[in-house]
């Protein structure tokens, strides 16, 4: 009986033996990040967190060392610590490494880079060893973000060198490359000291590993940008996308053809529609074995993206003169929308706790494609909407017009992240912009009081630097439109120089990020008893001519005295979709302000000349108003005989010596100087040499 006891707890033993040899054994090499520094609770580490994730068929170990550097030369090489040591004693069958930030040490990088790729793969060879049939993962380091204290001196450029060469190192190795950067390089809010993600980083890290080792299952699905009644860019390939299972053999039946793919490790699919001609409506069929999702309605035209601060998410139904306009959407329903609404508006209040999680989780726009009826467009941008009616009427195809605004929001909040944080300007401020006097103070204190009850260090807001591109316009990414319109710039007026330079980063930003040369057309700001608001405008004006394809609506004439929210805007839509006949359509119409491009000066007269008209005029019939000299003893004098000659005024003068000329110079401006076509001239200044 005794034996029997003994052979029977033997067996019991050897089974236990078996099944945990049986489970597959993940070691996670890294640094503090992976340990886990400061994450107080261990159980909410990445590799911990992994390990609920993946389940009993696995074993997860935390190999993770504080301060390690993959360089065997570093201050403190991974080869050297215990760590190492029980990780090979842990004999795994897969090995997931993510090392390389503290080789950005100025101890170690300008030192021994060049042992870099051989390091890595003398530590991979290492695990080999220990297990001949080793599964190798390679990961892309987590972000350092620029309020890291050497970000600036070395630390950025030498992280951008070390990711830079890890895709390499997973080829040569005939290892599995696991981006763990993009899916943290949006989330500030999640790294209180810019290094080390605290529990819900190391949370979407571990579901992020997860993907690479247990294939995803998941229904099949679209991106949210695409749906019933959409337009797509006539006249290119367009692209669907979205997820399903991995592995999944995606069918997509288009205009009687097929076209297939299979979702990736991570469960992405992407197919691409060949370009088409304006038309539809159009069904498209998406399969995936039972799964099926249809598109109806979808359509092949032209398709723009409004953006912008509060005067572009202006509802029409708030409009002059709106009435009209939104009673002739059956007519003109070729016209379809697509609204990202805001979460939460950035009125004067206090979010409440449930607002900030989902600020931080970068959940503030959501919409959908919409046909245009009454009830769709009275709450849709005027301006926008205004522009694409002009642009339907006038050419005869379907218009996308997609709008992504938030009120009060600054330009920085538009620009992606990465470009920001190399720009060395930039990047000094964008960590601390609730305390940088590059921020507007609107900005600086509706933002602080929208997010007064957050605990988080980094709270994220929709007047952060970058957070706009992050949680809005990067989904729009792979959306091919023809334009963008752009109404900016009130969050920007305090400090002209500095919007002069951020406006030219953003259209450079978009521009790389869409992969295309994309016109900009956008509006002036209006006239208002602002004091820097003249200057402002005619910075605008500069701009317009600096930047190639940037084009300027004028609207100063259409602002009020003292409401930010002038109320005619479908003459500003008006004008933005007679750019874009001029500049993207090439139609014969002059749509630009005429502007001062030379003068001559005799002695008792200067006579300027105008380019965008064949001859000026002013729109009440009276003279010229708002028309100034500035002499070089600063005085301001008003010119009250000037003289209309086709495309130029004549200015008498006297003996007095003219620095500069200016017009429109009234923060609220009646100036009344138009040219042949109607088209507004812009406040300007022109220097007198």
């Amino acid at each position: 009986m005794k034996n029997l006891f003994k052979s029977f707890s033997f067996i019991c033993l050897l089974f236990i033996v078996l099944q945990v040899s049986a489970k597959k054994r993940v070691a996670c090499i890294g640094d503090s990040v992976t340990k886990g520094y400061g994450i107080q609770d261990s159980s909410k580490s990445y590799p911990s967190q992994l390990q609920q994730l993946l389940g009993d068929e696995f074993v997860v170990g935390n190999f993770g060392h504080s301060g390690a550097t993959l360089l065997r030369k570093g201050h403190n090489p991974y080869h050297k610590t215990q760590a190492y040591k029980d990780a090979l004693a842990f004999k795994p069958d897969i090995i997931v490494v993510a090392l390389g930030l503290n080789d950005t040490d100025p101890r170690n990088w300008p030192n021994y880079k060049n042992e870099f790729l051989g390091d890595y793969s003398n530590l991979i060879d290492d695990f080999k060893k220990v297990n001949p049939q080793l599964e190798v993962f390679v990961c892309k380091m987590t972000p350092i973000f620029s309020g890291h204290r050497r970000f600036l001196s070395g630390t950025r450029d030498w992280f951008d060198q070390i990711q830079t060469l890890i895709p390499g190192i997973a080829i040569a190795n005939c290892a599995k490359l696991i981006d763990n950067h993009a899916i943290l390089a949006s989330r500030i809010d999640l790294f209180d000291d810019y290094l080390h993600p605290n529990a819900r980083g190391a949370e979407l890290l571990a579901k992020n590993v997860s993907l690479y080792l247990n294939p995803i299952t998941q229904p099949l699905s679209l991106h949210e940008t695409l749906g019933n009644h959409m337009v797509f860019q006539r006249h290119v390939v367009n692209k669907l996308k979205g997820k399903s299972s991995a592995g999944q053999k995606i069918h997509v039946k288009f205009n009687s053809k097929t076209f297939t793919t299979i979702a990736s490790d991570l469960g992405n699919w992407e197919v691409e529609i060949p370009a088409q001609s304006a038309g539809g409506p159009y069904t498209i069929d998406i399969t995936a074995s039972k799964e099926i999702i249809s598109l109806s309605d979808v359509l092949f035209g032209d398709v723009y993206l409004s953006s912008g601060q509060s005067n572009m998410v202006f509802h029409l139904r708030a409009a002059l003169r709106a009435d009209t306009i939104i009673h002739q959407t059956d007519s003109i329903e070729k016209i379809r929308i697509f609204k990202n609404k805001n979460l939460v508006e950035t009125y004067n209040t206090t979010w409440d706790s449930h607002t900030l999680d989902k600020v931080n989780e970068l959940e503030y726009f959501i919409g959908q494609w919409q046909k245009s009826t009454q009830e769709s467009v009275a709450e849709f941008s005027a301006i926008a909407y205004m522009t694409a009616v002009e642009l339907y009427k006038s050419q005869g195809v379907p218009i996308g017009i997609i709008d992504i605004s938030v009120g009060g929001s600054n330009t920085e909040s538009w620009i992606p992240r990465t470009v920001l944080e190399h720009d060395n300007l930039l990047a000094t401020y964008i960590h601390t912009w609730k305390a940088s006097d590059f921020v507007q103070d609107f900005c600086r204190e509706r933002g602080a009081k929208n997010i007064a009850q957050s605990v988080v260090k980094h709270q994220r807001h929709p007047y952060d630097p970058s957070y706009n591109f992050e949680a809005g316009l990067s989904k729009w990414l792979d959306t091919k439109v023809k334009g963008i319109l752009w109404y900016q710039g009130e969050s920007n007026a305090h400090n002209i120089e500095h919007h002069e330079y951020v406006f030219k980063v953003m259209v450079d930003s978009w521009r790389k990020a869409f992969k295309a040369d994309l016109p900009f057309y956008f509006v002036q700001l209006s006239s208002i008893n602002r004091p820097s608001w003249p200057d402002f405008r005619d910075s605008q004006r500069r701009l317009s001519n600096a930047i190639p394809h940037v084009y300027m609506a004028v609207s100063s004439d259409v602002g009020h005295p003292t409401d930010v929210h002038p109320m005619n805007k479908l003459i500003v839509g008006k004008r933005l979709a007679d750019l874009i006949r001029q500049h993207s359509y090439k139609e014969n119409i002059i749509a630009d302000s005429p502007q001062p491009i030379t003068y001559k000066k005799d002695k008792n007269k200067l006579v300027v000349e105008f380019n965008n008209c064949k001859s000026l005029r002013t729109i009440d019939g009276k003279s010229i108003s708002e028309l100034q000299y500035v002499t070089y003893m600063g005085e301001i004098v008003e010119v009250n005989h000037a003289k209309i000659e086709q495309n130029c005024i004549v200015i008498p003068i006297d003996s007095r010596l003219i620095k500069y000329i200016q017009y429109g110079y009234k923060p609220y401006s009646e100036g009344n100087l138009i040219s042949d076509s109607g088209v507004p001239v812009s406040t300007f200044s022109l220097k007198i040499d």
